[in-house]
């Protein structure tokens, strides 16, 4: 057997730099330059890449979408090259794409490397995988993958760009599993290959220059590739080749969905429709560490208060393994509930999101919510006060609903003057909660989001929420609540008073100050929260916001991604446009309102 490791950092090289120039082309003011699946910086990147893999003058061959062949010595290795895989959704603004760059001899894949330039932001990713050198690397470190080898309620199945218009059709050709779309099979299959998701399908006869450096990717993690007739797909003699349909993943799994009714899938892909964000071409955020802190920040609020329903009246802390795929599955098989399902705060904030994406959005009734207590009498402090301190559901309703687009309008006036966005969250509380308590909590957790966004560190952040309510004069209470975050959520309430809006603040800036992790948080929020799940939720989007989207497990992070609480899979179906498929572009577009 030939050695081809020497060939990999030329690889690598060659993708970062086709990268470098379709990630700029992205970001022109107009968005990246063409139009249905053509576009002109594919031939260039192919080029500079074609350039760089031959200019050692070896003889090997090239064979790449655009340009075609160029010949090498009879035998020689042969590179494969796709440089923009996932043209369609590049040219419409969409997160995903990749360049896919293999070395197939001997008709099979020795080398692979697929660069995601621009997914989940601008500082991509760089998968690599080569005979000789053992194992999957993502990003110059070695990643331990273990594909499973049967499809459970909680693995995700990863679909081309168009599968969320036929996300019912999909879930059923992949049963029991959940489903999230990425635009590139290329992208796909090495996510696979790392361990991020557990099986993918290409329904739509994919060639070697789509698929052979994610082959040589499986390889590497022991897993496979397989037609719809349960075979690998093979390579001519000049490294070319097509496959009606490919499944990957463990063996088994991938069997197991090469026969399964695909035919279903293919035809449903334009007959269900569901909101979906898609980011203005030209509007993407260049700013990879905001981005990243937005999304945590958005996916952080989603998953506490998936997780807030989820738990909703069990005892978290009995569970050894806390917050294990385990429990979260039993919980969820136990309550009949699609795990990752958002509560009434997470579907609360992904409305808001939806309607100041869209404000035309409201006229479909986007946020009932505000109808619904519109005409509500006005709650003085006294009244809050009361109500909570007898345990009364009113004020935690109203404190949900209050502070639950808190992180969504703060995403979206994240650059502006603190005072300002103060007032414009308490007028949004206002709707709501008319309460000042509510009024200057909601304020004081903006100030606290959007220095974290910024790129505060949590002392930082903390003292500068806390100087604002102190300078802003704001309620004593409040205040105090501020101060007294460095006891625990318990210890923190006053006389057996704790209104959830100051539970929740305290909370927030204790797991800040305190918890070592997203998850130490959580379950820390999960183990005080009242029957609401804002609680949790308002932790989760100040601890996303501490972490950034990395620092959000990737297996929650993919339980809110992957979420489609339909008729048939959770007790309580809901509505597409509360589902939170679409967070990482959602969050982007607030950033870029």
């Amino acid at each position: 057997m030939r050695d081809f490791a020497a060939y990999l950092d030329i690889a690598i090289r060659a993708a970062r730099a086709a990268g470098d120039l379709l990630r700029a082309d992205f970001h022109l003011p107009t968005g990246p330059r063409g139009g249905g699946d053509k576009a002109p910086v594919d031939t260039e990147a192919e080029q500079l890449i074609r350039n760089i893999l031959l200019a050692d003058g070896s003889d090997f061959g090239f064979l790449g979408e655009e340009m075609g062949m160029v010949r090498g010595a009879p035998g020689a290795p042969i590179w494969v090259v796709d440089p923009n895989d996932g043209t369609r959704d590049y040219l419409r603004g969409r997160r995903g794409s990749s360049v896919s760059i293999a070395l197939v001899w001997d008709r099979r894949p020795v080398l692979g490397v697929v660069h995601p330039f621009g997914y989940p932001d601008d500082a991509g990713a760089m998968y690599a995988a080569v005979v000789g050198r053992e194992g999957v690397w993502k990003d110059g470190a070695p990643v331990a993958a273990t594909l499973p080898k049967t499809l459970s309620e909680l693995e995700v199945v990863l679909v081309s760009g168009g599968g969320d218009r036929a996300a019912r059709a999909n879930l059923q050709c992949t049963k029991p599993a959940r489903v999230m779309s990425i635009p590139s099979i290329a992208h796909r299959l090495a996510k696979v290959a790392a361990g991020e998701a557990s099986a993918t399908t290409s329904l739509y006869s994919p060639k070697t220059w789509d698929f052979a450096a994610g082959h040589c990717l499986l390889h590497a993690a022991g897993g496979a590739l397989l037609d719809q007739y349960g075979n690998e797909p093979t390579y001519n003699d000049e490294a070319g080749g097509v496959s009606a349909r490919l499944f990957a993943g463990s063996m088994e799994v991938a069997l197991e969905l090469s026969k399964r009714d695909w035919d279903l899938a293919f035809r449903s892909e334009r007959e269900t429709s569901m909101p979906i964000v898609r980011l203005d071409k030209g509007r993407a955020v260049k700013d990879s560490a905001l981005l990243a802190r937005a999304q945590g920040a958005l996916i952080g609020h989603v998953a506490g208060s998936a997780l807030g329903f989820l738990f909703s009246g069990a005892r978290l802390e009995a569970d050894r393994d806390g917050l294990s795929a385990a429990s979260i599955e039993a919980a969820a098989l136990t309550r009949r509930l699609a795990a990752g399902q958002p509560g009434s705060s997470g579907e609360i904030a992904i409305g808001a999101a939806r309607a100041l994406i869209n404000p035309l959005a409201g006229r479909d009734g986007l946020m009932p919510v505000y109808a619904a207590w519109a005409g509500s009498s006005p709650l003085t402090p006294d009244r809050a006060m009361e109500a909570a301190a007898k345990g009364q559901a009113l004020a935690d309703s109203l404190s949900a609903i209050a502070l639950s687009r808190v992180t969504m309008l703060t995403l979206g006036s994240h650059t502006a003057d603190p005072s300002d966005l103060a007032a414009r969250v308490r007028a949004d509380t206002a709707l709501t909660h008319p309460s000042p308590i509510a009024g200057d909590t909601a304020s004081v957790m903006a100030i606290l989001v959007q220095s974290l966004l910024h790129g505060g560190d949590p002392g930082s952040a903390m003292e500068t929420a806390h100087a604002f309510a102190r300078r802003s004069g704001l309620s004593r209470v409040v205040i105090e609540a501020i101060a007294g975050s460095g006891e625990t959520p318990n210890a923190a309430r006053r006389n057996g008073v704790a209104p959830s809006v100051l539970s929740a603040l305290g909370a927030a800036f204790f797991s800040l100050a305190k918890a070592p992790s997203f998850e130490d948080a959580l379950e820390a929020a999960l183990a005080v929260s009242p029957a609401s799940d804002a609680l949790p939720a308002i932790v989760g989007a100040v601890m996303g916001a501490r972490v950034g989207r990395g620092g959000i497990p990737e297996r929650l992070r993919n339980l809110v991604l992957s979420c489609r609480p339909m008729e048939g899979r959770s007790a309580q179906p809901r509505p597409a446009i509360y589902w939170a498929t679409d967070a990482m572009a959602m969050a982007e577009a607030l950033l870029a309102r």
